[in-house]
């Protein structure tokens, strides 16, 4: 993961349709409703079969932060407001 943080990308966010056809691994960028100090570089990975943005330490131990649902748009809980794809 970058040390220093990920810009936020030029190009459009991904909507929620696309955000569901990530596969499992892939790289992307995540600005959070909340704030957190900016943009942050994840991989999806999928449990109960939603998108989660994990972070590379999460992946090793095997850890999935609920919280970090990508597809959560419901009510004023939405966590995020942007998902951009990386390239591989």
């Amino acid at each position: 993961m970058n040390t220093e943080g990920p810009l936020e990308p030029s190009y459009p966010p991904l909507s929620m349709r696309e955000i569901q056809t990530l596969p499992e691994g892939a790289r992307v960028i995540v600005t959070w409703a909340e704030g957190n100090d900016g943009p942050h570089e994840y991989r999806v990975h999928w449990r109960r079969g939603e998108p989660y943005a994990q972070t590379d330490e999460d992946h090793r131990r095997g850890h999935v932060d609920l919280e970090k649902w990508l597809t959560y748009y419901i009510g004023p809980r939405r966590p995020f407001t942007r998902v951009w794809a990386l390239n591989a």
